[in-house]
């Protein structure tokens, strides 16, 4: 079984070269979307031993993981491990999703943020709450945090799915297509640490990108 970590990042250089040598430890292969970053995130990446793959201006979230998608499959990976570029993921719990894959084989695991005694924003979790709710009403399978960026995918499936969308949004495209196509899903639980910095993630404007997402077919 062949598993990589794949990381988006844009404009990370507090936290990525941190990250990405965290992940190291847990599993061989990290492949890092450096997605048009103007600070020094590409100066912090190159101190890795990251693969790293390179826009030269900002495509979005949706753009960089397809980016990194289309690498995987050509480099024939199995499984994709995603998880963000903050340090919000912690790469301790890799082995989490490893262990899933070597067990059942799902084509999706999604690390599901522990809600009690959590420090997610209220904002977020308010959002994340309705856009719970509303994927799984339209997908037919009830998803408990269908907003975590933190998952695993087996490539084989993706690439039964035409994905169109550039932004955050594409993984809520993703996951709605792949509960049409009756994708066996995990839930596991994961950590999430949130820090007292400024997020690229906007919850009203992405909520409002998710439903736009929701009507594509």
């Amino acid at each position: 079984m062949k598993i990589a970590a794949l990381i988006c990042a844009y404009n990370e250089e507090k936290h990525i070269r941190k990250v990405v040598n965290q992940c190291l430890k847990q599993i061989k292969d990290v492949i890092v979307v450096n997605d048009g970053s103007k600070d020094n995130t590409l100066k912090e990446l190159k101190k890795t031993k990251a693969t790293i793959i390179t826009y030269k201006k900002n495509q979005g979230k949706g753009a960089a993981l397809r980016k990194g998608f289309a690498y995987a499959t050509k480099k024939k990976f199995d499984y994709l491990i995603l998880l963000d570029a903050d340090g919000q993921h912690d790469p301790k719990e890799i082995p989490k999703f490893i262990k899933t894959i070597e067990k059942s084989q799902p084509d999706l695991i999604i690390g599901c943020r522990k809600k009690r005694h959590s420090n997610m924003p209220y904002i977020r979790r308010a959002t994340n709450f309705l856009t719970s709710l509303i994927i799984s009403v339209k997908g037919g399978t009830y998803v408990k945090d269908s907003q975590s960026g933190y998952r695993a995918i087996k490539l084989s499936f993706l690439k039964k799915l035409t994905l169109k969308r550039k932004r955050y949004d594409l993984e809520s495209e993703m996951l709605l297509k792949m509960m049409k196509k009756q994708a066996k899903i995990k839930c596991i639980s994961i950590r999430t640490i949130y820090k007292d910095e400024t997020s690229t993630i906007h919850p009203i404007k992405d909520t409002a990108r998710f439903i736009r997402a929701l009507k594509i077919k």
